[in-house]
C-alpha cells in the first residue's frame, strides 16, 4: 500500500522530504556501514538536494553516503533546461560527498557500452541479486513515466537487467536508465511530485485502473516493498487530505 505524505506547497513538501530522508539515513546507518541513493533529476528534487546541502551538511554522515544516477541523457547541451542530468551533476558539487562516492553514468561511450558498464558497477556494489539501493528517489511525468521509462515501451517491462539504453523518440536522443527491476529491488522507493498539472496522473496511478503499459509508475506502486509518495496539494488535488 502506498504511503502518502501530502503538504501545502512545493517548498513544504521538499523540506519534509529532506527531513524524512535524513532520518532514514541516520536510522539505516545504525545497522550498516553505508547508505546508497539513486537520484532523480528535475526542478523539485533539485530543491531537496539544495536543502540537504545546507540544512543537513553536518547532521548527516556524508562520508558513508554513495550517490548513483537514476538515468542519463546523451546530450551535450550546456543548458540545464535541455540536459537536466547536467544540472544534477552540478548540484551534487554542493553536497559534502566524497567524489569517489558519486557514481554517474558515462556519456563518452556508446549508450549500450555505458549501460553495460553501469550494470557491472551496480553488480559490484550490490551482490545480492534481489537487492539494490537503500533509496531510489523518483519523479513522474504527466504520462506516468519515470526516469527514462515511458508508456508502451519495451524497456518499461524488461526483466533481469538493472540498466538499459533507451531511445527517446519524442526528444530524439538516447538515454541510459535504471530498469523497473533495479528500482523494485531497492529497500525504499520515494516519489517526489509537485504541481497541479500532475494531479490527473497521480490519481490515475494511485487510484485508477491498473494499466502499467500506459503508466509505468504503476509497476512501482505494485512492488512488494514500501513506496512513499511526497506530494503537494496541487499534485494531490484529487486524492485525500494533507499530512499537516
Amino acid at each position: 500500500m502506498p504511503k502518502l505524505h501530502i503538504y501545502k506547497n512545493e517548498k513544504e513538501t521538499c523540506y519534509a522530504f529532506a527531513e524524512w530522508l535524513a532520518n532514514l539515513v541516520k536510522e539505516t546507518l545504525t545497522k550498516q556501514d553505508r547508505f546508497t541513493i539513486a537520484l532523480s533529476g528535475g526542478d523539485t528534487p533539485k530543491l531537496v538536494y539544495k536543502i540537504l546541502a545546507t540544512d543537513y551538511a553536518t547532521s548527516i554522515d556524508w562520508t558513508r553516503i554513495h550517490l548513483f544516477w537514476g538515468d542519463q541523457s546523451f546530450i551535450s547541451s550546456p543548458d540545464e533546461k535541455y540536459n537536466p542530468t547536467l544540472g544534477l551533476k552540478n548540484l551534487i558539487d554542493d553536497l559534502p560527498v566524497s567524489k569517489n562516492h558519486v557514481h554517474s553514468i558515462r556519456t563518452d561511450v556508446s549508450p549500450q557500452d555505458s549501460a553495460t558498464e553501469y550494470e557491472n558497477l551496480l553488480r559490484t556494489y550490490f551482490t545480492e541479486p534481489e537487492s539494490t539501493f537503500d533509496l531510489v528517489i523518483l519523479g513522474m511525468g504527466e504520462q506516468g513515466n519515470l526516469l527514462s521509462l515511458y508508456p508502451f515501451s519495451e524497456e518499461s517491462h524488461h526483466a533481469g537487467s538493472w540498466v538499459m539504453p533507451v531511445y527517446d523518440k519524442q526528444d530524439d536522443l538516447y538515454k541510459v536508465t535504471l530498469t523497473i527491476s533495479a528500482i523494485n529491488a531497492s529497500a525504499v522507493k520515494a516519489f517526489l511530485i509537485t504541481g497541479k498539472k500532475k494531479e490527473d496522473v497521480v490519481q490515475q496511478v494511485l487510484k485508477g485502473k491498473y494499466e502499467p503499459e500506459k503508466a509505468p509508475a504503476q509497476l512501482i506502486v505494485a512492488a512488494n516493498k514500501p513506496v512513499h509518495w511526497f506530494l503537494d496539494e496541487g499534485s494531490a488535488g484529487k486524492l485525500i487530505k494533507p499530512s499537516y
